[in-house]
């Protein structure tokens, strides 16, 4: 017993990947943030402005697309902190940060609706965790200042208001607030994998244009309404703000890191000549060694860290990144469009239509869907030492047994009423947290997520990382199915996709925060329709 409970106090002193407590100034030890005194001011290690604001970018021929985006500038700090978006394109500066960083992001409202930027993933006070309960108005703005406490691994920053209208994540986020934010550490330079330009960051969105090459956003009347219920699909892949992506690699290995950027789409990634995916890491990290699969499936906020091999290819190859068909549930579309891109029927594809309630009539590009996401041409041959490693890093060890009710998990189920999803029955209910929401600081323990509705719902816990224990299936599948291979449950993640049917078990230690942080459904049309709640962390 006594083991157990060393074995606990330890990881949540020093937390995953944290910086020793007694490296830091004691103002940041005991907040996260920097209160400077008048006698000193604190530098950061990387300091940046972050503009959210309203431009215009060239995704299609012709007339530039309006778009909402992130505009940034790195202060202070190493060269590589902060990348700047393409000007011609859309999502955010690549932010690269090192463990035991002293953060500090000047952001500005440039938009005419209020806003916040969200540190999907990290580790960071209540304060600085931008909830929809911390709005910065149109022409405000807020400075978010917190050390780097998590591993190394690939995270993104985007808005989460919620007003009393209802929410606004997944507006602001589909017309182009979201980027890529990479924890880099010099320790994993040992492990040979690939780096600088073969370092590739890669945000995977769905967008549907009129025909003037401007963003849809949500159809009207019936149809608008069952695409908050289902989830906003696209018909058109972009990857880094650009449709029919290609780029160009030699031959040698390259290492991409990919984030599911999409509203609602779920994607069976896999490459065109078949072979294996080979995964490197999850959103929270590095695993302990590469493991294969034959496909991934990629939830919406998931993020993954893959190694692709072009040694062997020839100069004028061509290697296609897909997206793979699978079934996608009994409610995700009955009225599908045919291939001239009118109404389908009411049986279109896969089980009774490949759904149910019509969500994607108004997209060419159905859920479960087979299409190419983007593709990689080898233009010139390089040589290399590069090889595959067998291991790569351990985790912090957390088990079942650290957890203080691994007999009784807490639960949550998931349901949808009325056309709106629902966490134990309760839709968002501002900073109201009910008493089973309540959980003590500096403890361990397992959350289960019971999915009861007919739809799949990512999960996402903020503040923190935690590990997928258990996947079953209570109540069978309701029309889902292909996608039970391409799961990579190893590692640390913040969210986690729930299937129809199934109960998903996970870990999770609290520790260094207090105060309120937000789960939810990281499907954003479920998130703004209310299938969300704060949790609080008690002292």
């Amino acid at each position: 017993m006594k083991s157990d409970q060393l074995s606990r106090r330890k990881f949540l002193q020093f937390g995953i990947g944290a910086v020793p407590m007694l490296m830091m100034p004691a103002a940041i030890a005991a907040t996260g943030h920097v209160r400077a005194s008048a006698s000193k001011v604190v530098h950061p290690d990387v300091e940046i402005t972050l503009d959210a604001g309203v431009g215009h970018a060239a995704i299609l021929d012709g007339t530039a697309t309006k778009v909402w985006r992130y505009r940034g500038h790195l202060v202070r700090g190493r060269a590589n902190a902060l990348t700047p978006g393409d000007r011609n394109s859309y999502p955010g500066p690549v932010l690269r940060l090192r463990p035991g960083d002293h953060f500090r992001a000047h952001i500005t409202n440039h938009l005419t609706e209020a806003t916040t930027v969200h540190w999907h993933g990290l580790h960071v006070p209540s304060e600085m965790d931008g909830q929809p309960r911390l709005p910065i108005a149109p022409g405000a703005a807020f400075t978010a200042d917190f050390i780097v406490k998590d591993r190394p691994g690939i995270y993104w920053y985007h808005p989460h208001p919620h007003g009393p209208d209802g929410g606004r994540t997944g507006f602001q986020v589909y017309h182009g607030l979201a980027g890529l934010l990479i924890i880099d550490s010099p320790e994993e330079a040992s492990l040979g994998l690939p780096s600088g330009e073969q370092d590739l960051p890669l945000v995977i969105q769905d967008r549907r244009f009129d025909g003037d090459n401007q963003l849809v956003y949500l159809a009207e009347g019936m149809q608008g309404m069952r695409e908050r219920m289902m989830g906003f699909l696209g018909d058109r892949i972009v990857v880094n703000g650009k449709v029919d992506h290609r780029l160009d690699v030699a031959t040698k290995p390259y290492r991409l890191r990919l984030l599911n950027g999409s509203n609602s789409r779920i994607y069976k990634l896999a490459w065109s000549d078949g072979r294996p995916m080979t995964v490197l890491g999850v959103q929270g990290g590095l695993l302990a060694r590469p493991i294969k699969r034959p496909y991934l499936t990629l939830a919406p906020a998931e993020r993954i860290d893959l190694w692709v091999d072009f040694s062997h290819s020839r100069v004028g190859d061509n290697l296609r990144l897909v997206s793979h068909e699978f079934k996608a549930g009994m409610m995700a579309g009955m009225m599908t469009r045919g291939s001239d891109g009118k109404s389908g029927g009411m049986m279109g594809n896969g089980m009774m239509g490949n759904g149910m309630m019509g969500a994607e009539v108004a997209s060419k590009l159905p859920l479960g869907s087979a299409f190419d996401v983007m593709a990689f041409h080898v233009d010139r041959h390089e040589k290399h030492a590069l090889k595959l490693p067998d291991r790569l890093v351990a985790a912090p060890a957390l088990t079942v047994h650290d957890a203080v009710n691994r007999n009784q998990p807490r639960r949550f189920e998931l349901t949808m009423r009325m056309m709106q999803g629902l966490i134990n029955g309760r839709r968002f209910d501002g900073t109201h947290v009910a008493d089973d929401e309540i959980v003590d600081l500096n403890s361990v323990e397992v959350w289960e997520f019971d999915n009861r509705s007919m739809l799949p719902h990512p999960m996402h816990v903020h503040g923190l990382q935690f590990l997928v224990l258990q996947r079953s299936q209570a109540r069978g599948s309701m029309g889902w199915g292909g996608l039970d291979e391409g799961y990579v449950d190893e590692g640390w993640h913040d969210t986690v996709l729930v299937m129809p049917g199934e109960r998903v078990r996970i870990l999770l230690p609290f520790r260094d925060y207090s105060g309120l942080y937000l789960y939810h459904c990281h499907n954003l049309e479920h998130e703004d329709n209310g299938m969300m709640r704060y949790y609080k962390v008690n002292v």
